[in-house]
């Protein structure tokens, strides 16, 4: 009767999370909230963006790594954890479930509420949805920016009062991204390159969202200016631009990848008149589309990196991803075993737990 008991409430939690995704996006495979254990004290959340997950890539690569049996299993023996995930199909949908999971604090599997809880968000740019529940986290509920550096971090808990329960950490990609910044420039000086259409090449650095008005902590940007400076011209743009105004109000997985796809049919056409070029595409799941309009087709137009995608899948593209499995689980691990309050602000992993095929 007990066991009966135990898992009837398991189900229940894992419905309330998860009703959403199977209904519109039943195409992409969704996390499956791992059973807690009874008598859990320590709760960790972990929240996708629509469309994030599914690749294979970056956000799977987390997600394998957090909810593997094996590990949960053996942090439940040694502290007792319970660990949940929202993926759904939009926006609206994604932050009503945060909410809901925000005020519900009370621990199913023993009188009173959880000790602590940490809400693991997968991307910078999901700091806005805070906004939802800050006042509804305790006293002893901890937020970590994956891909944050140690300013934003501490921008985001100035701005939602949030003080040092939030924090950040990252995986340096820069040294990839400063090869691929070298293989443009050998590539520009191969004769056979046809640039002398336009007076400097032009790289464009192909984002999800406008990075005018959310943070991307990477500093992609940044290394492509000091490595390339005046030999190109850097062009900013966005699938946010590009995605209908009524689509983009739910931001769904369908609008971002159309969009992808469309973007890439404009850059096959603009790089054609311009001679060659080059896209630096960090749209997450949403590359896919520029993998789809490209997939049997000889462009020698344009070449694209695509940012956190699978180097061993991505077809016929240039690719660096983070391995972030080990990573986040040595993070959680660190706040478990640690009292509330006192882990750092930031932490940088290195570039061990990246891997590209962006040639020498």
């Amino acid at each position: 009767m007990k066991k009966k008991r135990l898992l009837m409430m398991m189900l229940t939690v894992a419905a309330l999370l998860l009703t959403a995704s199977c209904s519109k996006d039943d195409d992409k495979p969704q996390p499956v909230n791992p059973p807690a254990a009874a008598g859990a004290r320590l709760q960790v959340m972990m929240v996708f963006a629509p469309g994030q997950l599914g690749d294979g890539a970056y956000a799977d690569n987390v997600l394998t790594g957090v909810s593997s049996l094996e590990i949960v299993e053996s942090l439940q023996e040694k502290d007792g954890i319970d660990i949940q995930f929202i993926s759904l199909y939009s926006v609206s949908d994604t932050r009503k479930a945060l909410k809901s999971w925000a005020v519900s604090t009370a621990n199913p599997f023993y009188e009173g509420k959880y000790e602590r809880r940490l809400l693991i968000l997968t991307e910078p740019y999901m700091t806005a949805w805070l906004a939802d529940v800050k006042t509804s986290l305790s006293e002893t509920d901890e937020v970590l920016i994956i891909k944050s550096d140690e300013a934003y971090a501490q921008q985001t808990a100035d701005s939602y009062s949030l003080g040092g329960r939030v924090h950040g950490m990252d995986i340096d990609i820069s040294p990839s991204v400063r090869q691929y910044c070298k293989y443009i420039r050998n590539t520009i000086a191969y004769d056979d390159k046809p640039f002398s259409n336009i007076d400097k090449p032009k790289v464009v650095l192909f984002r999800r969202y406008d990075a005018k008005l959310n943070t991307y902590c990477d500093g992609i940007e940044d290394i492509v200016r000091q490595e390339l400076g005046n030999e190109v011209d850097l062009i900013l743009t966005s699938l946010s631009d590009e995605v209908e105004e009524k689509d983009f109000s739910e931001e769904t997985t369908m609008s971002y990848l159309e969009a992808a796809y469309g973007l890439a049919g404009f850059f096959d056409a603009y790089f054609k008149e311009m001679g060659y070029g080059f896209v630096i595409a960090d749209l997450g799941t949403s590359n896919a589309g520029i993998d789809y309009y490209l997939y049997g087709r000889q462009t020698d137009y344009f070449e694209v990196l695509m940012i956190d995608s699978d180097p061993n899948t991505s077809t016929n593209r240039l690719a660096l991803m983070r391995n972030a499995k080990e990573p986040v689980i040595d993070w959680v691990t660190n706040w478990m075993s640690l009292e509330a309050g006192s882990m750092p602000r930031f932490k940088m992993y290195d570039n061990s737990y990246v891997k590209h095929n962006i040639p020498e």
